[in-house]
């Protein structure tokens, strides 16, 4: 299912799009005003396939009936160039019953319509064919995004963020591993490694949180040493508390945790020339997170 965010005064009496979209295996989400659909925009841009905008709609929900103009297209369009400047980019698409708008004479339109997807066309309403285009060029450009690619080939680490068990800050974390391309530079390697180093310790914090690991350790190898049952020669190494991890998740823990962190520390050096990580240690280290996201869900699960 692709998943569009819809600006239209009308979207809520507009049942026939919606079904004929559904029936594309699109599900529009539909917001009247630009100040609510920006909202949203901002907060979930990563849930979103695609952006249609109507010519016409409203700034804020207290406006109603004939209060329409077009500098809330305005202000969504410039929403979208906002992400586009921060290399997020999300496909969207003019779809307009309003005749100025399909001419192309609003000054918002001049200033937009050629950064908007499928050459700048605007798409009319009142034509059947439009709207069977619209749904073809909207699926198009979504299938080439990365993001969407790493959704349907990893649906299981996304359902951990679906389920609410780590926030939406780190599914825009493991996102940028999963999509973006393997590093050229050691200024990428260490973004990545610092990433990746980032969600193990929100899996940490979130442990911490259902008393799995006690709030009270505060050193990373005694987090990963608990998990695995606090075993030492003390004990016969056997386990001293409950064992969490089995050793093959201890050694990724491990590796994730002091490989990454050397390298940072080191690449903050701008003259570092010593071993540097190849391609495929970062491809690793990533898949590594993904195979502790799985495990992490697992035990979130069966403790909360």
């Amino acid at each position: 299912m692709y998943k569009v965010l819809w600006f239209d005064d009308k979207f809520e009496t507009s049942e026939l799009t919606l079904e004929e979209a559904l029936l594309e295996n699109i599900n529009l989400i539909g917001y009247t005003n630009a100040k609510e659909g920006v909202k949203e925009l901002q907060e979930n841009y990563n849930e979103y396939d695609a952006v249609i905008l109507d010519g016409l709609f409203y700034e804020d929900a207290e406006q109603a009936g004939t209060e329409l103009d077009d500098s809330a297209f305005g202000q969504v369009a410039k929403e979208i160039s906002n992400l586009k400047a921060r290399k997020i980019f999300l496909p969207w698409f003019i779809y307009s019953g309003q005749k100025k708008f399909r001419k192309g004479d609003s000054p918002f339109i001049k200033l937009f319509k050629e950064e908007s997807y499928a050459g700048g066309k605007i798409f009319d309403k009142n034509k059947d064919e439009d709207s069977e285009e619209l749904w073809r060029e909207i699926k198009k450009a979504a299938d080439k995004r990365p993001q969407r690619k790493a959704r349907l080939t990893n649906p299981e680490i996304f359902k951990i963020f679906e389920k609410g068990y780590l926030p939406s800050e780190v599914e825009d974390q493991v996102m940028q591993l999963l999509s973006k391309p393997l590093p050229e530079n050691n200024s990428e390697i260490k973004a990545i490694l610092t990433n990746i180093r980032s969600v193990q310790e929100s899996i940490f914090l979130k442990l911490e949180s259902i008393r799995v690991i006690p709030d009270n350790i505060r050193s990373a190898n005694q987090k990963i040493k608990h998990l695995s049952g606090n075993i030492s020669s003390s004990n016969n190494y056997e386990a001293a508390t409950t064992v969490y991890q089995n050793k093959d998740i201890e050694a990724l823990q491990k590796l994730i945790y002091f490989t990454c962190g050397n390298y940072i520390h080191n690449l903050e050096e701008q003259h570092y020339d010593e071993y540097m990580l190849s391609n495929y240690a970062v491809e690793s280290l990533k898949m590594g997170l993904m195979e502790i996201l799985l495990w992490f869900e697992t035990t979130y699960r069966e403790n909360i």
